[in-house]
């Protein structure tokens, strides 16, 4: 008797696992993915929203307001605006956490890094098709390709910093992903 409830127990609990949808992601000449369409999709619909609101906004060295800001500081703003992450204040610091991302697998929400100079770097946020939002020193907060001929030339590393960024997770990266 035990037994047979048991089984009728495990049976009803089975019903709330949640199925994830996954949809094929065709790639050029890259190898197939698999994403997690509504997790893509969420998480470039929050970006969107993100970049409308500081659009245009002049790139100031250091800066992190409405006045202006720099590129590590859009991202410092972006992350725990939307996501809910802290991260750490220089382009330099983030590219030490999360996990390398090869550029074929580019996710939206993935950290993009660029070597600008021999110690400079430039960080910005991956949105999709090869497109990232970042605060341009000439053009101020934008969006850029990375084929374009002076990024393609820069492109240093991609960093993921959360399987599942488009959730409020509340995580600190700086104490989670060391």
């Amino acid at each position: 008797m035990v037994v047979p409830a048991i089984f009728i127990i495990l049976f009803l609990l089975s019903g709330c696992a949640q199925k994830v949808k996954v949809a094929y992601v065709p790639t050029d000449k890259r190898s197939p993915r698999v994403a997690k369409s509504g997790e893509n999709k969420a998480t470039i619909l929050l970006l969107k929203r993100h970049y409308e609101k500081w659009r245009g906004t002049p790139y100031v060295d250091g800066g992190m307001s409405a006045s202006g800001l720099d590129c590590s500081g859009f991202t410092v703003l972006a992350y725990r605006d939307l996501f809910g992450l802290n991260l750490p204040r220089t382009a330099g610091e983030q590219a030490e956490f999360g996990r390398e991302v090869a550029r074929d697998d580019l996710e939206p929400g993935d950290l993009v890094f660029f070597q600008t100079g021999v110690s400079k770097r430039h960080v910005g946020i991956y949105l999709k098709d090869d497109q990232f939002i970042h605060a341009s020193l000439s053009r101020g907060v934008t969006i850029s390709s990375l084929d374009d001929g002076y990024w393609q030339k820069k492109y240093w590393q991609a960093r993921r910093l959360s399987n599942q960024v488009s959730m409020n997770s509340g995580l600190n990266v700086a104490n989670s992903y060391r």
